[in-house]
């Protein structure tokens, strides 16, 4: 499988998707692509000659997927994986380029909605707070920033939280998870420093901050913090850190690797219903369960029950991944799912959930498949085959 970079928001790496971009086309409707009810994100060739496609897929369970008449290029528009998707249209901020856009594929082409002046944040979380009002975080100048979109239109409104202060030595914000939940906005987030100079070797600061935020004031109403692990999620704009389940119980885990941290565990913590606060009763260490591998992603199938794709331990962003299912309620793991290795960086949008199933797309040494676990049978079926010269799956997404 070919390296993908790690583009974490507070990395010197923006310099990287500097790519050319034509003129603005501005386009007021779109369309799903037709015939198909998901899509996936695609990488060709070798960085730095790489290619990216939006590929529809027919169907998770069957048939093969390929670029071959069917790719829709998003080089030069979109860059990689960082994307947002709902209801068939896709949404992009480059702090690099300088645009913030919501395209759709239609006809084999990736077009543009709409493309706005945006260079104020370096995104790394979201969360919708209805079908039509996106809020993205981030990093900007080591200030902690928001940007509230109507997607319909496109308009913007921007702000500043009043978050924990970054202590002395460090200079950034490590924005990670955003969930709404009952008219807030609990962010995640750790803090971290953007001198390279060192790295690897990057001071770590061993905390996690979660702040509340009332909604559609955007104030900060308080901040809680655990120092029992770092890098309080994601960034969620590649893979998803938290959720909230049928009892409004908010869960989320930590990835101490995306602040450079590479002692502390990955770990599970709670926000109860109607309640602000981390729960002191709930500390689920998920590293200790699972011989020291962290935690870059967590999808929820239902019924208490999760998945992780868990990364063995070490420093390197290719690492093997897994998939785990574990028990958020009880705080435990169910079992390791019986799939090959998956190869690659730990960023990556690898579940759909669908009628009470998981489907898993996993990058393997050799065929790459979407496979379809069952958790009240606990099969599990291989379905459909990513074909076609493929280097690396990215993502991928369910559009309606």
């Amino acid at each position: 499988m070919t390296k993908i970079y790690n583009y974490a928001a507070n990395s010197l790496l923006v310099i990287l998707v500097l790519l050319s971009v034509s003129g603005c086309e501005k386009r007021n409707t779109g369309t799903v692509e037709e015939g198909t009810g998901y899509s996936a994100i695609l990488c060709v060739g070798s960085w730095p000659n790489t290619a990216y496609y939006i590929a529809g897929v027919p169907s998770l369970t069957s048939g093969t997927i390929s670029i071959k008449g069917n790719g829709a290029e998003m080089t030069g528009k979109v860059y990689a994986q960082d994307v947002i998707q709902r209801d068939g249209f896709y949404y992009h901020a480059n702090f690099g380029s300088g645009r913030l856009g919501k395209y759709h594929v239609e006809n084999g082409a990736l077009l543009i909605d709409k493309e706005i002046p945006f260079t104020w944040l370096n995104w790394s979380a979201y969360a919708w707070a209805d079908e039509n009002t996106l809020i993205i975080f981030g990093d900007g100048n080591g200030e902690a920033r928001y940007a509230v979109i109507k997607t319909d239109k496109m308009t913007i409104t921007t702000g500043k939280l009043s978050l924990a202060a970054i202590p002395a030595g460090f200079s950034v914000y490590n924005i990670g998870f955003a969930q709404y939940r009952g008219n807030k906005l609990y962010l995640g987030y750790g803090v971290g420093s953007d001198d390279f100079s060192v790295y690897p070797n990057m001071p770590v600061y061993r905390k996690t901050f979660v702040s509340v935020i009332d909604y559609p004031g955007m104030k900060v109403e308080k901040t809680t913090e655990d120092v029992r692990s770092s890098g309080a999620g994601g960034p969620n704009v590649y893979a998803p850190m938290s959720f909230v389940d049928e009892n409004n119980d908010l869960y989320f885990v930590t990835d101490p690797t995306y602040s450079y941290d590479y002692t502390s565990p990955s770990v599970m913590y709670r926000i109860k219903n109607g309640s602000t606060e981390i729960d002191p009763t709930y500390f689920f260490n998920y590293s200790a369960a699972v011989n020291n591998e962290k935690a870059p992603a967590m999808w929820y199938i239902g019924n208490g029950r999760a998945i992780v794709r868990s990364r063995i331990a070490g420093q390197s962003i290719d690492a093997e991944h897994y998939f785990t299912v574990v028990d958020v309620r009880t705080g435990t793991v169910i079992k390791k799912l019986d799939l090959p290795a998956d190869k690659g960086e730990r960023m990556v949008n690898a579940v759909i959930v669908e009628d009470g199933k998981a489907f898993i797309m996993v990058n393997a040494a050799d065929r790459d498949y979407i496979w379809q676990y069952d958790p009240a049978t606990d099969q599990l079926t291989k379905g459909a085959e990513f074909t076609g010269g493929i280097d690396y799956i990215l993502r991928i997404e369910k559009l309606k």
